[in-house]
């Protein structure tokens, strides 16, 4: 034995490095899915940028339809459309990229302000709209996906791809005859209180409902069939346990992905139902700022709605791979 053994086994084992929990998701993970957000923000207001130019002058827009063509000839110098394309686009991302965007049109004051004032009230729908959509479908594809009944089995989820047929705006409109006219139990348009957002949020749920069922009862279906459910089973283990832990759990990764697709409405894509019910959200001042030519505050409402969609994306892409790490790759 040499030296550096004995002293080695006097000496006793080397201690041991305290052992550090891993992150449940990777840096690497969240900075991939953030990288990808940032090419899709790009990608939409490029798209926004040279969807405005490929009708012609963009000025014109922002004149009334009778303006002389010395008007217009003067806006387009003082916006500087009279520039080379690549020069405009350039100034574009510039502006973009600092917030320094021309003053809107019709307010006369920053855009970006304007549009922000505005994300709690659609937050407000979205989030109520995306809470009780994903749990009635939720309940939908559970119920289709184990039960003996051949009733329950069927006829739920028929009903509810049933609903992807009816347009958004006639559902609203119906609820609004009955639980509004008729009924009474809530107000016609929106006055800002709890009451005003019954009826809209549930117009808004019902269009997560056929999807987050299909996905939820397809999920289902494959772990109920899995040799992890069949051992846990032959084990032992109660009930709520097995559905809890081993079904349940194991069927909320992919169904987390799709609602994170679905919930690209929270700040924009909700426009119909905000129009059918007069909700100040962003999707309302959307339409407002295009049927006003307000060319300024439409290019901040689609970047405000880009930023606002790969957020949420990125938060519930973090969240599924979590509840499910196969899908970290």
């Amino acid at each position: 034995m040499s030296v550096s053994e004995l002293t080695q086994e006097r000496a006793g084992p080397p201690p041991r490095r305290p052992h550090l929990p891993r992150p449940p998701v990777s840096l690497r993970y969240v900075g991939g899915r953030l990288l990808t957000g940032l090419i899709a923000v790009w990608g939409a207001v490029t798209l926004v940028f040279f969807a405005l130019y490929a009708t012609g002058n963009p000025a014109i827009l922002l004149v009334p339809p009778d303006a002389p063509p010395d008007e217009i000839a003067r806006l387009t110098r003082l916006m500087g459309f009279d520039r080379p394309l690549p020069e405009q686009y350039g100034t574009f991302l510039h502006s973009v990229l600092t917030g320094s965007f021309p003053d809107s049109i019709r307010y006369g004051e920053d855009p970006l302000p304007i549009a922000l004032e505005k994300i709690p009230a659609s937050l407000a729908l979205g989030v109520s709209g995306l809470v009780i959509g994903t749990l009635l479908g939720g309940v939908v594809g559970y119920v289709s996906a184990t039960s003996p009944s051949t009733f329950l089995s069927r006829v739920p989820l028929g009903v509810a791809v049933g609903l992807e047929s009816i347009p958004t705006f006639f559902v609203g409109i119906v609820l609004v005859i009955v639980f509004a006219v008729q009924l009474g139990w809530f107000p016609v348009t929106s006055t800002g209180d709890a009451a005003s957002l019954v009826l809209p949020a549930f117009t808004l749920a019902f269009a997560f409902v056929p999807t987050v069922a299909r996905v939820f009862r397809t999920a289902l279906l494959d772990v109920l069939q899995a040799e992890h459910l069949r051992t846990a089973r032959a084990k032992g283990l109660p009930r709520h346990t097995l559905v809890w832990r081993h079904v349940v759990a194991n069927s909320l990764g992919t169904t987390l992905n799709v609602v994170g697709i679905q919930a690209g409405v929270l700040l924009g894509g909700a426009v119909v139902t905000e129009s059918v019910f007069g909700w100040p959200g962003l999707g309302q001042l959307s339409i407002n700022a295009v049927q006003n030519r307000d060319y300024p505050l439409v290019i901040v409402c689609v970047l405000v709605i880009a930023v606002g969609f790969v957020l949420i994306n990125l938060v519930v892409d973090v969240l599924a791979a979590i509840v499910e790490p196969r899908l970290r790759s």
